[in-house]
């Protein structure tokens, strides 16, 4: 078998506290970290996990898929000038690829730094975990608790395009409750603005720009009144 598992595996805090994984997602999301200490990604097929984890086919292809879809795995098909799959790679991260090539053999330091020496080697890919997926170990925030607060904005923001640069962007800032108030706070007085109702919200930021931009912090311009019609002949009071 190409793939030789690592005795060490790696399981993230993100991905361990994610309630949305199940218990067999977080396992074999370690064990895909395993696979990876020699050329940087898993090449292992669905036939391997089904059998180290008695699983069927199906549920490790799904299982996979889940873990790609919430950013943790990263899937890429190699194909023949036939189209014709030929190989597939697991990614345990977005940056893997690229830091593989620029290290010319495993690195180990950066893994356990408390030790000097581990006795199989681990890349150094595995050490520089993506900013939006890392977590304080000791402080966990749980993905959970965040997508909730992130369904909340996203349902009171009034234009519902871009989905998941919103997301990203919403990540970057580790919202809280009282962070969220303030937004919702914010949205009350900028979707009444002229500028926002003008040409049926023609000119609404998308959501993921107006988090980048920090808009919440906005604070409301005066809008002039509009004119009042003058007064009809009729109206005018005679004494």
């Amino acid at each position: 078998m190409a793939d030789k598992p690592s005795f060490y595996s790696i399981l993230t805090a993100d991905v361990r506290y994610d309630e949305r994984l199940s218990f067999f997602a977080r396992v074999l999301y370690s064990d895909i970290t395993a696979m990876c200490n020699v050329k940087g990604y898993c090449s292992a097929g669905n036939e391997h996990f089904a059998d180290k984890f008695k699983q069927s086919k199906r549920t490790v292809s799904g299982t996979i898929a889940r873990l790609a879809e919430l950013g943790y795995l990263r899937v890429e098909v190699i194909r023949d000038v036939g189209k014709t799959v030929v190989e597939r790679r697991i990614w345990v991260q977005a940056n893997a690829q690229e830091a593989m090539e620029k290290v010319a053999g495993p690195i180990e330091e950066n893994f356990h730094t408390y030790r000097k020496k581990l006795p199989d080697p681990i890349e150094e890919n595995f050490q520089d975990i993506k900013e939006n997926n890392t977590r304080d170990n000791n402080n966990p925030l749980t993905p959970t608790g965040e997508s909730e607060l992130f369904d909340e904005f996203w349902a009171a923001y009034p234009k519902h395009v871009a989905k998941k640069p919103a997301r990203r962007a919403w990540d970057k800032l580790h919202a809280d409750r009282d962070l969220l108030d303030a937004l919702l706070t914010a949205l009350e007085w900028q979707t009444r603005t002229e500028a926002w109702q003008r040409d049926g919200g023609r000119y609404v930021p998308n959501p993921a720009t107006w988090l980048n931009g920090r808009r919440w912090e906005d604070e409301p311009q005066a809008e002039a009144e509009p004119d009042k019609p003058p007064r009809r002949r009729e109206e005018v009071e005679v004494w």
